[in-house]
């Protein structure tokens, strides 16, 4: 019998959930993988029609359950379609977004950072939560400490490299970030209808 993942909020879903730490990374890490349907893509610009956007948060030992109410009131202000990893640590809200947004998205990385800032403000029961972004970018690259447009600021305690290969291999089993939606059962089918050829007189 399948366990029931355990369901934090009403505005997105849990796909998949780690309750306590496993493995040896950091203080206690361990993540679980949400998602929200969006009207914005990963750099924030309006779609047509509503995509999925898949997002992590990385859990250190205390599995602090604030950071939900955090995430609701960014998702409702329309800012977090270009996150890819967020989690709390020690008092500092880890924000890591889509390489793609942190150097193009709309607004710029500084006022995102200020807006995330001021909601994180308003959001955790009193207590102050600092708020630092970094980027992430699932291209190869290397040295493996410092790979191409990535930068995990304090998401993890642990060396850089170690945690890059953590984020990736979340990413790699989750291709987080947006994505169009596809009716099950209908994945090689596009759920726009063709357009009806123009029948010549």
């Amino acid at each position: 019998m399948k366990s029931q993942i355990n369901q934090y909020s009403t505005l997105f879903s849990c796909l998949y959930d780690e309750q306590q730490p496993i493995g040896n990374l950091g203080r206690g890490t361990h993540y679980s993988i949400f998602r929200s349907v969006e009207w914005l893509d990963v750099t924030r610009t309006p779609v047509n029609l509503p995509q999925l956007h898949d997002f992590s948060i990385i859990w250190d030992e205390d599995h602090d359950e604030r950071i939900i109410n955090v995430i609701e009131n960014i998702y409702m202000a329309g800012l977090l379609s270009p996150v890819q990893f967020i989690g709390e640590r020690k008092g500092t809200l880890t924000v890591i977004v889509a390489a793609k947004f942190y150097f193009g998205g709309i607004p710029d990385i500084k006022n995102y950072e200020k807006q995330l800032q001021n909601i994180c403000d308003q959001s955790t029961y009193g207590d102050y939560w600092s708020v630092e972004v970094g980027m992430f970018d699932r291209s190869p690259g290397f040295p493996p400490d410092a790979p191409h447009q990535t930068e995990v600021r304090g998401l993890i305690n642990d060396r850089d490299h170690r945690v890059v290969t953590y984020l990736r291999n979340i990413d790699s089993l989750w291709a987080l970030g947006t994505k169009p939606f596809m009716p099950k059962g209908k994945e090689n089918v596009s759920i726009l209808s063709p357009v009806p050829p123009i029948l010549k007189q």
